[in-house]
């Protein structure tokens, strides 16, 4: 063998070793939590660590800044800001809280805050700007509003498809306040809640096929199951009282919701098909995320709440079997409309 073919074959054996190499995916970032906060005399937002640790204000405007939307498709936030005297007005920026942009000058969130698509690509809210509440999309630059429910009725968002292809919306249009679909691309909306009864708090599975909501069908209001467009309803709740706002786990497995049938607004959480509700919560002398402004954490671990069990409005989060509750905002001030951040 020629004294130059060795090192040629060490060169050659060492490129491709690096070819070969398994490439390592980037870490994702660490999960964090977003909410909205008065202890700066007005409202703006801040993220922390999940623990509660290094708050950082991420918008430190003189207006009001809040109720944030995140997107972990676009890194990116919606929210509302007064600060231009025109109304709620959405904005969005980065995870940091760098490039803060107003989507819409001309159309005020004034029905419901905004909602990121699964995809990134679309941002909905709520607008009562024609006399009625409509529900509006608008991308993420600004660059195109379209009204896509546009009725004289009053329709309010209430979820993304997973898929982002659609979004259902409660409306009044056909005289009770009931469930629709709609397409993004527009065209006709579909009930997908009976129109005899009264219905809200819609919830689509994580793969699409179940919906969940409540209603007063049986006389008060309990939730309900059934497939994606409103057949083979299943009753899941059966208490005196109120059972509302279902949501999804992440994984599918558990359903929380809200309940007053302790006396008090509690989130519990149950199986997928409504047994073994325990109540996660469980403040007998406080009020939890009255107005079902809950979640679920991404790994379906953690359940992040609103409580005034500390004399004050603050941010909690607790195990998905009830253990460990932690007051993660910690601040004599209101703290609320928290988000998790991924």
């Amino acid at each position: 063998m020629p004294k130059i073919a060795f090192p040629l074959l060490i060169v050659t054996l060492f490129l491709a070793g690096c070819q070969l190499r398994p490439v390592v995916p980037p870490r994702p970032p660490e999960t964090k939590i977003a909410f909205m906060t008065n202890r700066d005399g007005n409202f703006e937002i801040y993220t922390s660590n999940r623990d509660g640790s290094n708050p950082v204000n991420l918008t430190n405007s003189d207006g009001n800044e809040g109720v944030p939307a995140w997107s972990g498709r676009a890194q990116a936030f919606a929210f509302l800001s007064d600060g231009s005297g025109e109304g709620l007005l959405i904005n969005r920026m980065d995870r940091d809280g760098a490039n803060p942009s107003r989507l819409s000058d001309q159309i005020p969130a004034s029905a419901s805050p905004p909602v990121w698509s699964p995809t990134g690509e679309w941002i909905a809210f709520g607008s009562n700007i024609a006399g009625n509440a409509d529900v509006f999309l608008v991308d993420p630059t600004g660059a195109t509003v379209i009204n896509l429910t546009d009725n004289p009725a009053n329709d309010v968002f209430e979820d993304w498809s997973p898929d982002g292809s659609s979004l259902l919306f409660l409306s009044d249009r056909d005289g009770t306040i009931a469930g629709y679909s709609v397409p993004v691309g527009g065209g006709q909306a579909t009930p997908v809640t009976d129109l005899q009864v009264n219905s809200g708090g819609l919830d689509l599975s994580p793969d699409g096929s179940k919906l969940l909501f409540m209603s007063d069908r049986d006389g008060d209001i309990e939730i309900y199951a059934s497939d994606a467009a409103g057949g083979n309803v299943t009753r899941l709740t059966n208490s005196p009282g109120f059972d509302g706002f279902p949501t999804w786990s992440p994984n599918g497995s558990k359903i929380a919701f809200l309940t007053n049938r302790d006396g008090n607004a509690e989130i519990y959480v149950m199986n997928a098909d409504g047994s073994s509700p325990v109540n996660v919560t469980n403040s007998p002398e406080a009020q939890e995320s009255m107005e079902g402004d809950y979640s679920w954490s991404p790994d379906s671990r953690q359940i992040m709440f609103h409580t005034n069990r500390d004399g004050d409005v603050e941010v909690y989060v607790v195990n998905a079997d009830g253990s460990n509750p932690t007051n993660i905002s910690h601040n004599p001030a209101i703290d609320i409309g928290s988000v998790w951040v991924r």
